[in-house]
């Protein structure tokens, strides 16, 4: 059953759908105009995005200064995935269908540039077990629902983008950022949920141009994260144990049972962003630290009593990252390196009725080591390849029961890009990549917790945890020109990985048999 506000909210979320829709097409009329990236590959295009998104996006008075100056595509996805190798509480089984349409234009006449973009997903995922809050956790928080029966979700996304970067004058853009990302979760299997996720997150930027080098930035943002969740039983009467009663996770062996069927969460989440670019003549760096301080709050809506506590429990976390980017240009290539370093550090606590206060009972640290080189050699046969490696180390100890779980992993990856001109309008293209997951140690130590969450949870998570896996993937396609100046991009994307050892688990829930496929038909319109 849906309730009253979450179908005014649906609604309210399509009006505004179709809203951002019109403002977008204005957008996208200035930059119809330019020739933006017309000239480039397949390969070149997809690169070139990926800089967009993780150096000039991620601060809005940068957008004026960015690799792409202006672009508007429209693009639609039909996602479809399966099989056993994915983390236990995951979907093993999904298909459904994405829509994006997205624009970036500097308004003649003006110092205004515009970016803006909206997406839609609506997707049915099956299999998800142990799981009533299905997509919500982030940064190690460990809070969330579960019950052992396996369930069936339908996820349908909105997500509004709109960023603005006005040049003052000579030296000085100031840059604004407002994101509005609504997700709606409806598990069609008792225990039922209706969840509704909203997200806000505003930001505003300045930058300053010191001279023709140096370009030094600073973004201040808010990200305001609410769920709302309503549990209950279709068929109550066919009601068993596992099916009458859903617990609150609240760490490693740690949970609340017999909880209420209404709950809230409220994550606020502000972050600080510092931002250096060194121009040369012929290459250039950035620099760039993100610094995030957030607290997550699950709410017992059920309690309306001023003398009752209906915060059951709080975490907080620090999350720090560091980005330096390297690009060296050439007449007929372009050599890009990437350092990325991230640490988040967790504390979790929960209310104590019986003394009325918070006691920590869960801490997390993750380490994240990641880099990547990356040659692209313009309208070349070979069009690109790429070196990478990423490294992780997370930590995660229930101070109740001494329950420890901690792994570490290395993940090497080689990929190329091959494009071919098969005539002025038409070319082929075919990106490939090869990915090894080696789990270098893997620690799972429930020691006291002797409960279900050890036999339904912890011990299939620690199993596929310990798994090393290699993963193969593949964009294939081909790119047509089409009249004034518009481009088609039609791709079939494969993901697949397999299981190469086992953990050293007692008991192996994860066979080498298992596997897991991913395919994504898309179409992309550039105009």
């Amino acid at each position: 059953m849906v309730t009253t506000t979450n179908k005014i909210d649906h609604l309210a979320i399509k009006r505004m759908f179709l809203t951002f829709s019109l403002l977008l097409s204005v957008f996208s009329s200035f930059s119809q105009t330019a020739i933006t990236i017309d000239s480039l590959s397949v390969i070149e295009r997809d690169f070139q995005f990926e800089q967009f998104k993780n150096r000039y996006f991620q601060i809005p008075s940068l957008i004026n200064q960015s690799n792409l100056k202006k672009f508007s595509y429209g693009e639609g996805k039909y996602l479809y995935g399966e099989g056993k190798l994915r983390h236990p509480q995951e979907f093993k089984k999904q298909n459904g269908l994405y829509l994006k349409t997205a624009s970036l234009a500097a308004l003649e006449n003006t110092n205004w540039t515009f970016y803006g973009s909206l997406e839609y997903l609506n997707t049915r995922i099956e299999d998800v077990e142990n799981n009533l809050t299905y997509g919500i956790s982030e940064y190690n928080s460990p809070y969330y629902f579960f019950q052992k029966t396996t369930g069936i979700w339908n996820h349908q996304n909105y997500n509004f983008e709109i960023s603005a970067a006005h040049k003052v004058n000579s030296k000085l853009s100031l840059g604004g950022y407002l994101n509005y990302d609504t997700n709606f979760y409806f598990r069609k299997t008792d225990t039922r949920n209706e969840l509704t996720a909203l997200k806000i997150n505003g930001k505003i930027s300045a930058s300053y141009q010191f001279n023709e080098k140096h370009l030094l930035s600073l973004a201040l943002s808010t990200e305001f994260f609410k769920t709302d969740s309503e549990l209950g039983n279709k068929f109550p009467e066919n009601n068993t144990e596992l099916t009458a009663n859903y617990y609150l996770n609240t760490g490693l062996g740690s949970y609340i049972k017999n909880i209420d069927n209404g709950f809230q969460t409220k994550r606020i989440l502000p972050q600080l962003q510092l931002h250096w670019l060194l121009k040369q003549s012929n290459w250039d760096l950035s620099v760039e630290s993100s610094t995030k301080y957030g607290t997550e709050r699950w709410i017992d809506k059920n309690i309306v009593r001023v003398e009752e506590n209906d915060e059951l429990t709080k975490y907080s976390f620090l999350n720090q990252q560091f980005n330096v980017v390297y690009n060296q240009y050439k007449k007929n290539s372009l050599l890009s390196i990437n350092l990325n370093a991230e640490y988040l550090k967790g504390k979790g606590k929960v209310w104590q009725e019986v003394g009325t206060y918070y006691a920590k009972n869960f801490n997390a640290t993750n380490y994240n080591f990641k880099t990547e080189a990356n040659i692209l050699f313009y309208k070349k046969f070979l069009n690109k390849v790429s070196l990478g490696v990423n490294y992780s180390n997370v930590e995660q100890l229930d101070l109740n029961y001494a329950y420890q779980f901690d792994y570490q992993f290395l993940e090497p990856k080689v990929a190329f890009g091959l494009h071919k001109d098969v005539s002025t309008k038409t070319s082929f293209f075919t990106n490939i990549s090869g990915l090894y997951h080696h789990v270098l140690d893997m620690q799972h130590n429930p020691y006291a917790a002797n409960n279900i969450y050890v036999d339904w949870i912890g011990n299939s998570v620690a199993d596929y945890t310990g798994t090393s896996s290699f993963n193969f993937n593949t964009k294939l396609g081909f790119n047509i020109k089409l009249k004034n100046e518009n481009t088609l991009e039609c791709s079939l994307t494969g993901d697949y990985w397999k299981a190469t050892s086992l953990s050293n688990e007692t008991i192996n829930y994860v066979s080498k048999s298992d596997d897991y496929l991913s395919l994504v038909v898309g179409l992309k319109l550039y105009f």
